[in-house]
């Protein structure tokens, strides 16, 4: 049964199609042909049992008649087998009340012994003739005729049905034949209807085997198609726009990649080749492998954060959620920052004590990599606020700073990976990466991040995480 099912799925949808559509035919053709000969076996044989009672009822009645007046038995007989005679189906046998064969009709087939007891109310079944190929059907019965004296005549009869039998054999053949030739027209038209039907589907996959990497802009759903297949176009052109932007930031992605490592690297050789090609003093030579270890910190930050954002692109970052306080968490923030900040003469305060669910080391992180921006680019005397909000759904965390701001043009992609204003690319702790990580961290609590900035006025940066 697996073994079947697994091969009907795998069978085209033409063929599948074809076969539900030859299936229900075939169901509803022999249900209605089953249905006629069983109504049509069932008449006849109501034909027949009334025809055989009808013609004992009335020999029957004839015989008490005869009786009452006096007549003979050889007078009942004689006009029972003259009437016997006009009926080309009916054979009679008359059994004496001593129980010997009074006489019989010349084309009584059916043996004595095969007849039922007899009974007042003719009951019937079916005896059938064999001789070689020779095959007969009879509808038998025998009854009880009371005569004067209350002599009982045991009466056989034997109504021959075979030509209604063969009519209804004939007809159930026809009807098969017919039923079998309809069934292959119903498959063939079936056939045409569902490829006909699936033609627009083909003609999609057509469209979709001549698009290559280079025309992912390519779309499906602006050809007219079908109710059913305008859902399956719409998709299809969905997942291409996903695909295009997945692709335009793979390869932004990669370029930047080869960029921002390039730097590291050439810094790397250059201060190692410079240092080999003559001697040096020993101050020399700890400058440059402080500046190698500084390169080295910095190629390892930039290649964890890649690896921290791979994984939660598919989807391998494990969350661990807990109830966090945001009062400790912002003390915890404000005492790692504090001796950064003092050095600005910056101050560092928080408001607000809200209950949040979140993965404490994912956010500590989000929080840690948007208060260092904030510190980064806050000027000398400067003030950064922490503040906590929440309504019925959603959970603020905000960190608001005093410093330079951000220009217009550069809001909607500061979230982008590697991306970096032009007046901090020069900074080595910079990788580009902080703020497209607190994108991810929000995104994988279900929540998002956003700014409001203005140039010489500061930002203000808010993660929002939902409460359930």
């Amino acid at each position: 049964m697996n073994t079947f099912m697994r091969s009907l799925r795998n069978m085209p949808i033409t063929l599948r199609l074809t076969l539900y559509f030859s299936v229900t035919m075939a169901i509803v053709l022999y249900s209605v042909s089953g249905l006629l000969y069983s109504t049509l076996r069932s008449q006849l044989m109501q034909k027949d049992e009334q025809e055989l009672r009808s013609s004992m009822q009335f020999q029957k009645e004839m015989a008490i008649a005869i009786s009452e007046r006096q007549s003979s038995e050889q007078q009942w007989q004689k006009e029972l087998f003259e009437y016997v005679v006009q009926q080309e189906r009916l054979s009679l046998r008359i059994i004496s009340p001593d129980g010997k064969i009074y006489s019989q009709s010349k084309n009584m087939r059916v043996p004595q012994s095969d007849f039922s007891p007899p009974t007042e109310n003719f009951s019937y079944r079916a005896w059938r003739f064999h001789e070689g190929s020779h095959k007969e059907k009879y509808l038998i019965t025998s009854t009880h005729f009371t005569l004067k004296g209350h002599q009982q005549w045991l009466v056989q009869a034997a109504l021959n049905v075979s030509k209604n039998n063969e009519i209804i054999e004939d007809y159930y053949k026809k009807m098969m034949s017919v039923a079998v030739l309809a069934i292959v027209l119903f498959a063939a038209f079936g056939y045409w209807l569902a490829r006909r039907g699936l033609s627009p589907l083909r003609t999609i996959v057509a469209e979709i085997e001549k698009i290559r990497a280079e025309d992912l802009h390519a779309r499906i759903s602006t050809q007219r198609w079908p109710t059913e297949l305008n859902t399956l176009a719409a998709s299809f052109d969905r997942m291409m726009m996903r695909l295009e932007a997945s692709f335009k930031q793979l390869n932004r992605f990669s370029s930047d990649i080869a960029h921002e490592l390039r730097g590291p690297i050439n810094n790397l050789i250059s201060a190692a080749s410079v240092t080999q090609a003559k001697d040096r003093s020993s101050q020399e030579y700890q400058e440059t492998l402080a500046a190698i270890v500084e390169e080295g910190e910095r190629l390892s930050r930039m290649i964890s954060s890649m690896l921290f954002l791979a994984r939660a692109d598919n989807s391998r970052e494990v969350l661990t959620k807990e109830t966090v306080s945001t009062t400790r968490e912002f003390e915890r923030l404000i005492n790692f920052y504090d001796v950064l900040a003092e050095e600005k003469n910056i101050t560092l305060t928080s408001e607000g004590d809200i209950r949040v669910m979140a993965d404490p080391l994912l956010l500590q992180r989000a929080l840690s990599n948007i208060l260092a921006n904030a510190i980064r680019h806050t000027g000398e005397n400067g003030r950064i606020v922490l503040t906590a909000t929440e309504d019925t759904d959603m959970s603020y965390l905000s960190i608001t700073d005093n410093g330079e701001g951000i220009s217009a043009e550069h809001l909607p992609l500061i979230f982008d990976r590697f991306y970096r204003i032009d007046a901090a690319r020069s900074l080595a702790e910079n990788t580009g990466l902080g703020l497209a990580i607190v994108k991810t961290i929000a995104e994988l609590h279900g929540g998002k991040i956003s700014v409001e900035s203005e140039p010489g006025q500061g930002s203000k940066f808010t993660l929002a995480l939902p409460k359930k």
